[in-house]
């Protein structure tokens, strides 16, 4: 019979990871998604800067970044941006894994397994389809590739507000889902310290 914290286990392998099979073990594992997570956060920080930067300053007159040589940036922190959730994520539910593997059962486990289970489960759904997201993104792109090719794209000034939406909507739903998964695991952690 498979225990509740065995449950717990199969849920948290359930996450579909950015990176399939590239490294063996959970330690060398949690150790490659903490050097990626800390990777994509530094980069989705430098290239959402310097694009920030670009509209701000030109908002004010300045021509301290130019927002028309941009374009290559906006591609890039488009890759970040959508990489450093998941990365993030799994780094912290493997590291959970590993903690919890010699613990036992207790009592409010089957509760938080279904909160973790629902939250996994939308995870792995948003990462398949979200039209609106998607459709921000092939526009951004095909804006962005448009004004890196030919650099006389006349719509690249109006870019600049999806590009901005996209680095919120993204932003919001990673802080949505971080609170609810570091709340179910830290609710699993103290009981479980508790408990022994």
């Amino acid at each position: 019979m498979m225990t509740k914290i065995d449950e717990r286990k199969n849920i948290i392998v359930r996450l579909k990871s950015n990176y399939k099979g590239n490294t063996k073990g959970i330690d060398k594992k949690i150790q490659y998604l903490k050097f990626m997570s800390i990777l994509n956060i530094t980069m989705c920080i430098f290239c959402g800067g310097i694009i920030l930067i670009s509209i701000i300053s030109e908002q004010f007159g300045f021509q301290i970044l130019k927002w028309e040589k941009s374009s290559l940036i906006v591609i890039l922190s488009i890759m970040f941006f959508l990489n450093f959730p998941n990365d993030v994520y799994e780094y912290i539910l493997l590291k959970h894994l590993k903690k919890i593997n010699n613990f036992k059962d207790f009592r409010e486990l089957e509760k938080l397994n279904s909160e973790l289970k629902n939250l996994i489960d939308k995870l792995n759904y948003r990462k398949k389809v979200n039209i609106f997201l998607v459709s921000f993104i092939i526009l951004i792109l095909i804006m962005s590739l448009w004004q890196n090719a030919f650099d006389n794209n006349p719509i690249w000034i109006y870019i600049k507000i999806p590009i901005l939406i996209f680095y919120g909507l993204v932003i919001f739903r990673f802080f949505k889902a971080y609170v609810i998964l570091s709340k179910n695991i830290i609710k699993v952690e103290n009981t479980m310290i508790n408990n022994t």
